[in-house]
C-alpha cells in the first residue's frame, strides 16, 4: 500500500516461531502482532481489515532500535565456501 506520506508492506506469517522472529526484526510497526480471526472462502472479514487499516493510519512509526543499529541483506541462497580443513 501506498500513499502520500508513507508506503506500507504487510506480509502474513505462518505459525512458526522462527518466521515471526525473523520477520519481526525488519517490521517498522515496533513488531505490532495483528490477529485476524481466519478467512471465509478466501477472503480476510472485512470489519477486521477496516479496522486493522484504521489503527495503522493513526498511530505513529517509529524505528526499532534494533533495527537502526543492525544493517540487514536479504538473500536468496547461502553457501559455506570454506575448506573443511581450516575450520
Amino acid at each position: 500500500f501506498s500513499g502520500k506520506k508513507r508506503r506500507l508492506t504487510i506480509i502474513e506469517c505462518g505459525c512458526d516461531i522462527n518466521t515471526m522472529i525473523d520477520l519481526a526484526k525488519v517490521a517498522d510497526l515496533g513488531a505490532k502482532l495483528f490477529y485476524l480471526s481466519g478467512m471465509v472462502h478466501g477472503e480476510y472479514q472485512k470489519q477486521e481489515i477496516h479496522n486493522l487499516g484504521r489503527f495503522i493510519s493513526v498511530m505513529k512509526f517509529r524505528p526499532l532500535t534494533w533495527q537502526t543499529t543492525h544493517p540487514y541483506v536479504l538473500v536468496d541462497r547461502m553457501e559455506e565456501l570454506t575448506n573443511p580443513e581450516h575450520v
